[in-house]
C-alpha cells in the first residue's frame, strides 16, 4: 500500500470539489450543513485553500488513486492547521488516513493545530491515536465555534513536530 499525500495542482480543483461535497455529507450530522437550490453544499471554504497563499489543499493516494484529501493552513507564524481532511468511506480503518496524517505533518516542522467536533466520534477517536501513536505530546482544548454560539464548542489538539521524528 503506497500512500501519498501531494500538494493538489489546478487540474485537479474538480477532483477537490467532488470529494468536498462527500465531506460535507459526513459532516453534516454534526454543523449545520444544508445544500443550496443546486443541492450542492458550499464549497466557499475549500475555495480558500485554493486561492490564499500558506493555504495547501493535499489530495491522499492509495496507490496513485485518489481516496481523500488535506486542507492545511499557516494560521499564525510557525502553525500550521489541518483545518479538513477527509478519506473517502471505503478506505477507513485501513490505515491509510493515520499514514497519509503522518506524511502531512512531516511536510511542515513546527506547532500544528487539529480541531474536530467531539460529537463526531469516529473523527475524535482517529484523532486522538494517530497523534498519540505518531509519538506526539498533544494538549487540548475546548473552543467556541467562531459566529456559531448555538454549536457545541470544537476539540483543539495542539503539538509540535520536529525535523528528528
Amino acid at each position: 500500500m503506497s500512500i501519498t499525500a501531494d500538494i493538489a495542482t489546478s487540474d485537479e480543483t474538480e477532483v477537490l470539489l467532488d470529494l468536498w461535497q462527500l465531506y460535507m455529507k459526513d459532516l453534516s450530522p454534526y454543523r449545520d450543513s444544508a445544500t443550496q437550490a443546486d443541492g450542492r453544499y458550499r464549497d466557499d471554504r475549500l475555495r480558500t485553500y485554493l486561492a490564499y497563499e500558506e493555504h495547501w489543499p493535499f489530495l491522499i493516494r492509495n496507490g496513485g488513486e485518489i481516496v481523500g484529501f488535506a486542507l492545511v493552513r499557516k494560521s499564525k507564524p510557525g502553525t500550521h492547521v489541518i483545518g479538513e481532511f477527509f478519506i473517502r468511506s471505503k478506505y477507513r480503518r485501513s490505515g491509510i488516513g493515520a499514514r497519509a496524517a503522518a506524511e502531512i505533518l512531516q511536510t511542515f516542522v513546527g506547532n500544528w493545530e487539529i480541531s474536530f467536533q467531539e460529537e463526531n466520534v469516529k473523527a475524535a477517536i482517529f484523532w486522538r491515536r494517530t497523534i498519540s501513536q505518531l509519538g506526539f505530546q498533544a494538549t487540548e482544548v475546548r473552543l467556541p465555534v467562531p459566529d456559531s454560539p448555538e454549536l457545541p464548542h470544537d476539540v483543539w489538539l495542539s503539538f509540535t513536530t520536529t525535523d528528528t521524528q
